[in-house]
C-alpha cells in the first residue's frame, strides 16, 4: 500500500460510514463512530503493509484503577495476538485504548473497513460499560464474551 491508496481507503470508508466530510479520516487520521474516537495511522516509509488502529475506550477512573489495569493485563494474556488486538493505557490522556493492526490493508475495501470500525466502536462501548465501571466485578471471560462479536476475530 502507498499513501495514495491509504487516502482512497479512508475516503471509501468514510463514504460507507455516511460521514459528512469524506476526506476528514484521511486528513486527520481520526473518526468518531457512535461517540468512540478511532485513529488510523499509516507510515508508507516504515510499514507499507500495515495500518495501525487505535480505539479510545475512555478515561481510566480514579476509583479502582489498579484493579482495572490488572484486568486489562489479564485480558491481554487471554486475547493478545495480532488478530485480536491489545489493550493499553494512553498515559498522555490517561485513557484506556484498544490497538489493532491491519496487515495487508490493500486487501480491505472501504465497506469492509467501515464494518470493522463500527464493530470496534461497539466493542469499545461495551468494554467501557463492563470494564471501566468500578462497580463491575464480572469475570473476564464473561466480559469478553459479551463485548466481542464472534465474527470480529476474522474481520481484522
Amino acid at each position: 500500500m502507498n499513501s495514495s491508496l491509504f487516502l482512497k481507503l479512508c475516503h471509501a470508508t468514510s463514504v460507507a460510514l455516511g460521514c459528512a466530510d469524506n476526506d476528514a479520516l484521511g486528513n486527520s487520521h481520526t473518526i468518531d463512530i457512535d461517540g468512540v474516537n478511532i485513529a488510523l495511522f499509516f507510515e508508507e516509509d516504515f510499514s507499507p503493509d500495515l495500518i495501525l488502529c487505535y480505539i479510545d475506550i475512555g478515561p481510566l477512573p480514579v476509583f479502582r484503577r489498579q484493579e482495572i489495569l490488572e484486568r486489562i493485563l489479564a485480558i491481554n494474556l487471554l486475547t493478545a495476538t495480532k488478530t485480536s488486538g491489545v489493550y493499553g493505557l494512553d498515559q498522555a490522556r490517561d485513557s484506556l485504548i484498544f490497538v489493532q493492526q491491519f496487515v495487508s490493508p490493500e486487501l480491505l475495501s472501504g465497506e469492509e473497513l467501515a464494518k470493522i470500525l463500527t464493530n470496534y466502536s461497539a466493542h469499545a462501548i461495551s468494554i467501557k460499560q463492563n470494564l471501566l465501571d468500578p462497580n463491575n466485578l464480572r469475570p473476564l471471560p464473561t466480559i469478553l464474551a459479551d463485548s466481542l462479536d464472534q465474527h470480529l476475530h476474522h474481520l481484522a
